[in-house]
């Protein structure tokens, strides 16, 4: 499986279809590379635009894979998303 791992898009360039242009070249990658099944990636809780990309683009939420970087803190649980290739 492939991972996108720490997209952003600055603020001033949001909304103008980066994220998505960033999102597709990297679906487009791992659907270059043999063997690969899937693309999976983790998001903040409060990334609702970028949820709605990864949503309009076929990916799934993965709940059983939501993870959490800093355990000592429970705000920080990461959502994760997966797209079958």
């Amino acid at each position: 499986e492939a991972e996108i791992r720490m997209l952003a898009v600055s603020h001033r360039a949001r909304g103008q279809g980066a994220g998505e242009a960033l999102v597709r070249s990297c679906i487009d990658r791992a659907r270059a590379t043999e063997g690969c099944v899937r693309i999976v990636l983790s998001t903040q809780r409060t990334m609702h635009s970028a949820h709605r990309i990864y949503e309009r683009l076929g990916f799934v939420r993965t709940p059983q894979r939501d993870w959490n970087p800093l355990p000592h803190l429970d705000d920080i649980t990461l959502l994760t998303y997966e797209l079958t290739l």
